[in-house]
């Protein structure tokens, strides 16, 4: 399910509570700490190292409803240390908001905006990120709900402006409930990309020389998703994504398939699961090409997260998981593979 279209949902959710269900700010705070392993600590299909870190994770979300209105954030601060790998130690911080109204009853309008900042301690690969969307659901005959919707956003690495770029977007979705607890969405994403690095082209006898221009990208997506279930929750997504560039090597065709799955398999413990498989293929020859980006973690390509939780109380519950990776690295076409297990312990207020 699309951020917009979850949105939608949460409002849905919202405007058919009564006054009584309604109250003023809902909050709650998480604590985790823990220890994690990790087989491919540089992301690297050839610089391959394996290592153990310390996790500290602190979240804190709020959820304020009216007849009308709603309005949340989520804040969450993440630290991360490796015994003999300073250079990874790294600090991350993520911010969300937004706001939905009902304007009336066949029209619902919600802004949402998020932020990111990743900091390296002992290394200059710091980035931020920053997105901000506005969207309008209209509600139609037969439980259809049609949303149309406009996004901005950028990247920007501290070090270099090599990588960095704004965008723009639009999408359209329409979704319906299905009977039993589901609801399925088809979406189409249309995005603008404007890097701030020279557009090449690339000829026999001369190989890559600049275009004469900045790199534009057109980037459109469409997805299918159902989601269905209560107690036990089940989500397919189906995503196809063209993207067009002026510039040599970033052009590709990708599908992708992606999976969530979550339930209680016994009182007091809760498994959670998610997966995604991609093909990509890229038209030009990839052998001339610079690299793609500098953090790996922005490409997910193939992976499987398994969680495992308990709850020891209602406050505290023990945490496990484990995830396999094959990622696309920074250099396109090839990529890297890599296992995580964590385990550790969450306090929740």
């Amino acid at each position: 399910m699309s951020s917009i279209a979850a949105v939608g949902l949460a409002a849905n959710a919202v405007f058919g509570q009564t006054n009584a269900e309604r109250a003023s700010w809902k909050l709650s705070h998480r604590f985790q700490a823990g220890w994690e392993y990790d087989s491919n600590i540089f992301e690297s299909s050839s610089r391959r190292a394996a290592s153990g870190s310390a996790r500290l994770l602190l979240n804190t979300r709020g959820e304020r409803r009216s007849a009308r209105w709603q309005t949340y954030y989520n804040y969450s601060a993440a630290l991360q240390t490796y015994p003999n790998y300073g250079e990874e130690n790294k600090l991350s911080h993520e911010l969300a908001g937004g706001v939905g109204a009902r304007v009336q009853s066949w029209l619902h309008v919600a802004a949402k905006a998020n932020a990111a900042l990743k900091v390296y301690l002992e290394n200059a690969a710091d980035y931020g990120t920053t997105a901000g969307n506005l969207a309008a659901s209209f509600f139609l005959p037969a439980n259809f709900v049609a949303e149309a919707s406009g996004e901005t956003g950028q990247l920007d690495y501290a070090a270099t402006d090599l990588y960095d770029f704004t965008f723009n977007g639009v999408e359209l979705s329409l979704r319906r409930p299905l009977r039993a607890n589901g609801i399925a969405t088809i979406a189409v994403n249309h995005r603008a990309l404007r890097y701030q690095r020279q557009a090449f082209i690339y000829a026999a006898g001369r190989g890559l020389f600049p275009r004469g221009g900045l790199q534009r990208d057109a980037l459109t997506t469409a997805r299918v998703a159902v989601t269905y279930g209560r107690k036990t929750v089940v989500q397919l997504a189906l995503e196809a994504q063209a993207n067009r560039s002026n510039s040599f090597g970033y052009d590709f065709k990708r599908w992708r398939a992606s999976g969530l799955l979550g339930f209680r398999p016994a009182p007091g413990w809760m498994l959670r699961a998610a997966g995604l498989v991609q093909k990509k293929k890229y038209r030009d020859d990839l052998s001339r090409l610079n690299l793609r980006d500098l953090d790996t973690e922005r490409e997910q390509s193939n992976f499987l997260v398994v969680d495992l939780s308990r709850d020891l109380s209602a406050e505290i519950a023990l945490l496990a998981r484990a995830a396999f990776y094959d990622n696309e690295s920074t250099v396109p076409g090839v990529f890297y593979r890599k296992t995580l297990y964590f385990a550790g312990l969450e306090v929740r207020l």
